[in-house]
Order: C-alpha cells, then structure tokens, then sequence
C-alpha cells in the first residue's frame, strides 16, 4: 500500500475538485495541528484531516446500527485513526485540496478538500459486511426564510440564508442549494414561500430543474433558535405534495441548524435506499416516451441507477420501448431510486410495469 506522505504529495499536482456532485467528495475538513518544524506540522495536520474526512465518508454512506460490532463502529471503536493506519486510509483516497492554508514554523491550518476512490470504498465496506447507500437523493431546492418579529427575510437581511451559503452541500447523499443567481429573487418572495404559492413554486421549479422545494423558517426569540417548514414535490405532472417538518430546536448557530436538516434528509434516504437483499430480480418494463430527448433521458435514469445491473433493449418503437431490467434489492427501492433520477415507475393495467418521466 503506497504511504501517506504519497497522498499527501497529491494536492500540490491534483487540479481543482471535479465540479461532478458526487457523495465521495468531503469537503471543508478544518485542520491544525503544531510540530517541530514546519514539515511537521503540516505531515501531522495532513494525516488528521485524512483520517476525519474518511470517517466522515462512511458515516456518510452507512447506519450506526449496521455499523455495530465492526471495526466502523466508531461509537465503541474509536476514532478511525485508532483502527486503520495511515497507509490503509490514504488506499481510499484519490485526490485532495487544501484552501485557506497558514503557516508558520512550528504550526500549520488550512481546510481540505477529499475526493475519494469509489471501489476502494466500497470494497472496504464490502469486506466488513456493512451494508451502505450507493446513490444520491433527487436534488432540494432550499428556500430559508427567516422570521424576524413577524418581518419576513428571503433574500436580504437573512442570516438564515446566510449559514446556507456558507458551505456547499452538492456532495451530500441529500444535495441541497439555495437559488441565489438573481433568478429566483424575480420569481418569489418570503412570503409566497411561505405561503406556499403553487404557481411560484412551479415555475421555480421548472427554471432550477427540480422536483423538490423545502421551505424553511427560522427564527430567533429570547436566545433560542428554531425553525421548521415543508416539503414541497412535484412528480409526474401530479398535484403538488406538501409535507410538513418540524419545527425543532437548534443547538448551536445557523450553520448547524442547516447541517442538521440535510444530516436528517440524508438519514432518511438512507434507511429508504440501502440495499440488504442482494439477490437479482428481472423486471419486463415498457418506457414511454414523447421524442428522442426523453427516451435518452429515460434510458440514462435506467442503466445508471445504482440497483439496476443490467438494462437490456428488446425492442422499440416512436414513441415507446421494451426493455429487460435486473435489479438488487426490493421493487419498492428500485421504483425510489428511479423517481429521484426522474424516471417513474408504475404498473399500468394494460401495459404492465411502464417507466416514463417523473416531471
């Protein structure tokens, strides 16, 4: 296995993070760390933040519970530094940043950035038994409204709109980003948001390219900070769906209320779409389809869903196609995990299982 120095190396020729959302990518891992010298400290700082990212990583993709009783359960365990050496943890990494680095001659800070080996991951996960996620959630559009008094804050003046831009969570197993390009500013206001304005929320939407909007309120009184809101979702030209979250306290500032939320988003989708049967199952499917760009896009959704392990095209026509689909897991997660890519499927009475788009 190659050192970690060798890894440690790889950020000075690695160019900037692939712009490709993926969940293997950690991203803002503080590190500080003091030494002898320089070179020291900046070894030490490296392999700290080395070790946090890849634990994150796989709390990330994994459940405490099917990390019991394994070397992964760091509750009982330790920290993962404590159970793999350097070397082991540098195998699992492919790349790195580091951004807003000092330095000095005995002490060394920064924060980095770690894109990391999908196989490698996997097979660490693989050869321990532990069971973990293999795709992303459908993407959230975030509108954090802020409640001050009674005046409602969406795009000015909005330190909840703030702790929301100040980190990314296009890697998260649940991406989430809050539109502010100046588009969205000219299609709703707070109070729309809140009131939940179907055509605005359509048309935001529709311009952003998604099916799923979270309202969120925040608000502050006497010291204690809460928020809550709803989950808006458009599937399938369908009514508008809207569940209701919270409202619950947050510990700590904004930053934390809004790590909390997509944390719990992404446990959900966890529990949703971690595969325990491994055994493969055919499923006889009709795609329909209006034209070229949705057969391409449907057929996309298919052959790149995490679950399915083959997708074979027996016959086609305009405006419809035959296809063979394997598959792992239940029909119930296969049928999930489509309609976040934006592919639904359904059993028609005539035509049986047909996939056609989601929205």
């Amino acid at each position: 296995m190659r050192p970690i120095f060798a890894a440690i190396c790889l950020f000075f020729a690695i160019p900037a993070l692939a712009s490709a959302d993926d969940p293997y990518t950690i991203l803002g891992v503080s590190i500080d760390a003091t030494g002898s010298n320089a070179l020291e400290a900046q070894t030490l700082a490296m392999r700290r933040g080395q070790a946090m990212a890849a634990q994150r990583l796989i709390e990330r993709l994994t459940l405490p519970e099917d990390r019991a009783g394994t070397p992964l359960d760091f509750g009982s365990a330790g920290a993962i530094d404590s159970i793999f050496d350097d070397s082991a943890i540098a195998e699992l990494i492919s790349g790195l940043q580091i951004d807003n680095e000092q330095r000095s001659a005995t002490r060394y800070l920064g924060e980095l950035a770690v894109n990391f080996d999908r196989r490698a991951v996997v097979r660490l996960l693989s050869s321990y038994g532990v069971p973990f996620v293999e795709s992303q959630a459908r993407p959230t559009l975030v509108l954090p409204v802020y409640d001050a008094g009674g005046q409602f804050y969406l795009w000015d003046e909005n330190p909840w709109l703030s702790a929301w831009t100040s980190r990314s969570y296009a890697h998260a197993l649940a991406p989430m980003a809050v539109p502010v390009d100046g588009r969205g500013r000219a299609i709703i206001s707070a109070r729309e948001a809140l009131g939940l304005d179907e055509a605005r929320l359509r048309e935001l939407a529709s311009v952003y390219g998604v099916s799923r909007i979270a309202v969120l309120r925040a608000q502050e009184r006497e010291g204690v900070r809460r928020m809550g809101g709803f989950l808006v979702s458009f599937d399938a030209g369908a009514e508008m769906v809207v569940d209701t979250w919270g409202p619950e306290t947050v510990y700590g500032g904004w930053r934390d209320g809004a790590l909390g939320f997509v944390v719990g988003r992404e446990n959900a989708w966890k529990r949703e779409a971690i595969v325990r049967n491994t055994a493969t199952e055919d499923l006889r499917v009709t795609v329909i389809y209006g034209g070229l760009g949705e057969w391409q896009s449907l057929q996309g959704a298919l052959t790149g869903a995490s679950l399915v392990t083959n997708a074979r095209l027996d016959a086609m026509s305009r405006d419809g196609a035959l296809m063979t689909v394997s598959y792992r897991g239940a029909l119930e997660q296969l049928t999930s995990e489509l309609a976040e890519r934006g592919a639904a499927l359904e059993e028609h009475p005539g035509l049986g299982w047909v996939v056609r788009s989601a929205f």
